[in-house]
C-alpha cells in the first residue's frame, strides 16, 4: 500500500515581493543547498519559477550588464534543476511586467493579483512563460510540459477567465488557495472555500465552490495551520532577533533592485507581520525563515490533523522560499532530516508532476460538489 500522506515540497523561486534581491543571492546560491539537501534524503522538490520577473530582466537585459548577467545565471540555474531530476512548474509574480528600469533599479507595479488583470494580459503572459519555459527544457527533456501553476501572492480571483486560460494552455493543477486567507487589498478572499484540504475541481466561476463535473483544472489547497499562543511568541522572537540583529551590519549589496524607497516598503512589511502576529491566526505550511521548532511543531500539527481522513493518499503542500534561506541552511536541513526519519512510514515525497500523474491514475482522490 501507498504511503498515507503525500508531500508536496513546491519551492516559489523568486527575488523579493517588492522586487528587491539579486539571483546570485536570493535564488542561486539557495537553489544549490535544496538540491543538495533533497539529494542525500532523496526529497523531491517542485521548483515554481517566476517567469513574469525573467521575462524583465530579459527586455532590460541591454541596458545593464548586471541585469545580462542576472537573466543567464536564472536560465542556469532553472537548467540546472531539470538536470538534477527536480520538477519545474510556473510561478508568476504580475506585478513585475510594465516594470521601469532607472538608475539602475528595478521600479515594479503594486497589484500582485493575476486574476483582476484583464484577460488579454492574463492570457498573453500565461503562453508567453509556458512557451519560455518549454523553450528553456525541452532540449534537456524533451517531454517535458508546464502542467501546474502556483499563483503569486495567492492571487486567483476573479477566477473565470484564468479557468479558461488554464485549460487552453494545459494546466492541470493550481495552487494558492487556503482556508481563510483574505487580503482585501488585493482582492483575495478564499474564507468561503468549500473544500480546504483535498484536492477539488472548482466551478469555473468562482475558485472557492466545488464543481458538480468530474473534469477540468484541478486546485490543490495548501495545507493551513494555526499555531498555539507558544509557538506564535516563539516565531515573532525569532524573527525580531532575525530582523534587528542577525542583519545589522550593511547588506544593501544583496538587493541591487528596490522598486520602492526601503524605508516605506520595510515599514509596509513589518506592519504586516506585526498584525499577523499580534493575534491567533491561520496560516499554512511553510519553510523560510522560520527556526526548527516551529517548523516541527506546523508539521507535527499538521499531520495530527489529517490522520483523521479514512483515504489511502491525502496531500500536504509545504511551500516553500529559498530567498528566505540565508543564515537558516541549518534549522531547514534539520527540519527536511526530521520529516524523513520521523514519519518514514507515513510521509512520501513526490513533485507536483507525479501527484497530477497519480490523480490521472485515479490514486488520490478528488472532490466535486455533491461528494463527501
Amino acid at each position: 500500500m501507498s504511503k498515507r500522506f503525500c508531500l508536496l515540497l513546491e519551492d516559489d523561486w523568486e527575488l523579493m515581493g517588492d522586487g528587491s534581491g539579486n539571483v546570485a543571492s536570493h535564488q542561486y546560491l539557495p537553489t544549490l543547498f535544496l538540491l543538495k539537501i533533497a539529494g542525500q534524503l532523496n526529497i523531491k522538490v517542485t521548483f515554481m519559477v517566476d517567469v513574469a520577473q525573467q521575462l524583465t530582466f530579459i527586455e532590460h537585459q541591454n541596458e545593464d550588464s548586471n541585469v545580462k548577467i542576472q537573466k543567464q545565471l536564472w536560465d542556469d540555474t532553472v537548467r540546472l534543476m531539470k538536470e538534477n531530476g527536480f520538477d519545474v512548474q510556473l510561478h508568476l509574480h504580475p506585478q513585475w511586467i510594465n516594470a521601469t528600469f532607472k538608475d539602475g533599479f528595478f521600479h515594479i507595479g503594486r497589484n500582485r493579483n493575476l486574476g483582476t488583470y484583464d484577460s488579454s494580459f492574463q492570457s498573453k503572459l500565461l503562453q508567453e512563460s509556458v512557451e519560455y519555459l518549454h523553450a528553456l527544457l525541452r532540449p534537456i527533456d524533451s517531454g517535458y510540459k508546464v502542467q501546474a501553476f502556483k499563483a503569486g501572492f495567492w492571487g486567483l480571483q476573479p477566477y473565470k477567465n484564468l479557468h479558461k486560460h488554464f485549460t487552453e494552455l494545459g494546466i492541470k493543477l493550481v495552487l494558492g488557495v487556503r482556508k481563510g486567507l483574505k487580503i482585501p487589498s488585493a482582492s483575495v478572499d478564499y474564507e468561503g472555500l468549500e473544500e480546504d484540504t483535498l484536492p477539488y475541481y472548482p466551478d469555473a466561476n468562482d475558485i472557492n465552490k466545488l464543481a458538480t463535473d468530474k473534469a477540468g483544472v484541478i486546485v490543490l489547497p495548501l495545507a493551513y495551520y494555526s499555531p498555539d499562543l507558544i509557538t506564535l511568541a516563539g516565531l515573532t522572537l525569532h524573527l525580531l532577533k532575525r530582523r534587528f540583529f542577525a542583519f545589522s551590519s550593511d547588506h544593501s549589496y544583496l538587493f541591487p533592485n528596490p522598486p520602492l524607497s526601503n524605508e516605506k516598503f520595510n515599514h509596509h512589511k513589518w506592519n504586516e507581520k506585526i498584525r499577523l502576529s499580534a493575534r491567533p491566526y491561520l496560516t499554512h505550511l511553510k519553510i523560510g525563515d522560520q527556526p526548527f521548532s516551529y517548523l516541527k511543531a506546523s508539521f507535527d500539527a499538521v499531520v495530527r490533523r489529517l490522520r483523521r481522513y479514512e483515504i489511502e493518499r491525502v496531500p500536504i503542500v509545504i511551500e516553500s522560499h529559498t530567498k528566505l534561506y540565508v543564515n537558516n541552511y541549518a534549522d531547514i536541513a534539520r527540519f527536511l532530516r526530521y520529516i524523513v526519519e520521523k514519519y518514514e512510514k507515513e510521509v512520501e515525497f513526490i513533485d507536483l508532476k507525479t501527484f497530477i500523474e497519480e490523480i490521472e491514475r485515479d490514486l488520490c482522490p478528488v472532490r466535486r460538489c455533491h461528494e463527501s
